[in-house]
């Protein structure tokens, strides 16, 4: 941004100078805040996928339970019931 800074107190032009002066800082802010609104949504837009993609603490014991349950069930499960527990847990992680 260039200003006019040769200003004389005597001069006519003076005032029109400072006056083209201030309409190119206005211009300068408008854009500069204009900049931030975009940067300021784009943000908030990235913070909230993130706030919707993340585990809460009560999700992640859920599914620590259900494992666990899981497990459970295949130390007291006969063999064909582990292979079946088994199997559908690879399944379910697209191991399988």
């Amino acid at each position: 941004m260039e200003l006019e800074t040769q200003l004389n107190a005597s001069d006519r032009n003076t005032r029109a100078i400072i006056g083209t002066n201030f309409q190119k800082i206005q211009e300068e802010d408008s854009k500069d805040d204009a900049t931030f609104d975009k940067f300021q949504k784009d943000t908030n837009a990235r913070l909230d996928n993130l706030d919707k993609q993340k585990a809460t603490h009560d999700d992640v014991e859920g599914l620590r339970k259900d494992l666990q349950s899981r497990i459970n069930h295949l130390y007291a499960g006969d063999p064909q019931t582990i292979k079946a527990v088994v199997t559908e847990i690879l399944e379910e992680k697209g191991v399988i």
